[in-house]
């Protein structure tokens, strides 16, 4: 079978029709990992029978939605069509969505258990970020919620994202900051090492967290980092992130809850705040708090602010908007 791509095999996997929305899932085996079992499921979003709002340059912008941890691309997209996902592309943008090795659509590689976020900010962002170019013949602004707004804050801060690529970034509920409790107690790192021996992976169903299982290579991840003297670095290289994401210029949209009991809104404002601290150039960034007191009809929460009907209603028009003037279509 011909690859779907002159970059790298990619089979398309499905195409279907949902809710009158063309969603076409390809299978992007980037072999950039050491791993090359790996394939990323990335589907994109069409009109079909739905028309679209006419843009003023012609054009519909590129934009990837990157789903959180134990979750898959039905946070952005419902089983009934419904979700960001779609009406973004009913709003005129052109749609795709990322699921994570071992989600959704994407299968488990072989090393499975062993994945980490470090491989998705390296490896998989950068491989869908130019499949969606060499397929839509733009680059992609990138939406990511939770674990999957920290993969794109890697990936941005480790170079993979930059000014010349990538257009902006919109992050929901993201932040590196926060360090459990147990975590500060004597041992309380290993301990929570010695618990993971034996495991490959975490259900989020029997936690009530998502849909999905998460790789202990996540959680192992985690706790290097978020230990007493843990620090946001890439393992391979020991590459430290906070000084190149102080010092990015790519437009940036946070967004972050004060009813956020995951990603805590104190973690979230001060690891966006340092975003571009150190450009002296400045830079286009927008913190939005989520709050009641700032003119919303409630403090949203971890999962309220992706998805429902005041999320439709509030938060998905803002991120609209800042898109729309992100390419010049205000």
């Amino acid at each position: 079978m011909k690859s779907s791509s002159e970059l790298f095999p990619v089979t398309l996997a499905r195409a279907e029709n949902l809710a009158g929305f063309t969603d076409d899932v390809y299978l992007v085996k980037h072999n950039l990992d050491l791993d090359r079992s790996v394939e990323v499921a990335v589907s994109h979003l069409s009109p079909g029978s739905y028309e679209t709002s006419p843009l003023r340059n012609g054009s519909r912008p590129s934009v990837v939605l990157l789903h959180g941890a134990f979750n898959n691309r039905t946070v952005w997209l419902g089983h009934d069509g419904e979700g960001l996902a779609a009406w973004l592309v009913r709003q005129g943008f052109d749609v795709w969505l990322m699921e994570m090795r071992g989600h959704g659509y994407s299968p488990r590689n072989l090393d499975y258990s062993a994945n980490n976020t470090e491989q998705y900010a390296l490896c998989d962002i950068p491989a869908v970020h130019d499949f969606v170019h060499e397929k839509s013949g733009c680059w992609p602004v990138w939406i990511g919620h939770s674990l999957g707004a920290v993969a794109i804050a890697s990936a941005l801060a480790a170079g993979k994202l930059t000014a010349q690529n990538c257009p902006g970034i919109v992050t929901l509920g993201a932040q590196i900051l926060k360090r459990p409790w147990y975590l500060w107690m004597p041992l309380g790192a290993t301990t929570a090492r010695l618990l993971m021996t034996g495991k490959s992976e975490l259900d989020g169903r029997k936690v009530g967290i998502g849909p999905e299982n998460e790789p202990v290579g996540i959680t192992r991840e985690m706790l290097s980092r978020r230990a007493l003297f843990g620090k946001w670095q890439l393992e391979h290289d020991k590459r430290l992130l906070l000084p190149h994401w102080r010092s990015s210029s790519v437009p940036a949209l946070m967004m972050m809850g004060p009813a956020d009991d995951v990603d805590p809104l104190a973690c979230c404002r001060r690891f966006a705040e340092q975003y571009g601290a150190d450009n002296e150039a400045g830079i286009d960034k927008t913190l939005t708090v989520l709050a009641a007191g700032d003119g919303f009809s409630h403090d949203f929460g971890h999962n309220d602010m992706v998805r429902g009907e005041q999320a439709q209603a509030e938060v998905w028009p803002l991120i609209e908007s800042w898109l729309g003037q992100r390419v010049g279509l205000t």
